[in-house]
């Protein structure tokens, strides 16, 4: 058996990012983590979770996440809210649509304040 544990993304400030990102995605407060609590860890399902690593230059990441139709539609909407740019093409973030241009129910993309490109799909 092969199962991730964990995925680390680099973040100028690892408690606003850690935030952002619980918070568009639904999920629990981030919590600290590390010996000198310097990183902030954002939990997903089945143990597995998003670990926000401090950098002053954070190298860029690209995640995607698949989630069920109700979830993706939730997360549209606080995307919306927030006012978040987001598009169904990578290299177009900012054309608001949800289509799936590879053929699933729906698919987005959206920058982070670090310039990290995370995707839902469902």
């Amino acid at each position: 058996m092969i199962q991730l544990d964990h995925l680390a993304v680099d973040a100028r400030d690892v408690a606003a990012s850690a935030r952002f990102l619980a918070d568009i995605l639904g999920l629990a407060d981030p919590v600290p983590e590390g010996e000198d609590d310097d990183m902030y860890r954002v939990d997903l399902d089945h143990g597995v979770f998003v670990l926000l690593s401090p950098a002053s230059e954070p190298r860029f990441s690209h995640v995607a996440f698949r989630v069920d139709a109700a979830r993706f539609a939730t997360i549209v909407g606080r995307l919306r809210a927030r006012g978040v740019a987001f598009g169904n093409d990578h290299d177009d973030t900012h054309n608001h649509r949800t289509d799936d241009l590879l053929g699933g129910a729906g698919r987005l993309y959206f920058h982070d304040a670090n310039g990290h490109l995370w995707e839902v799909t469902c």
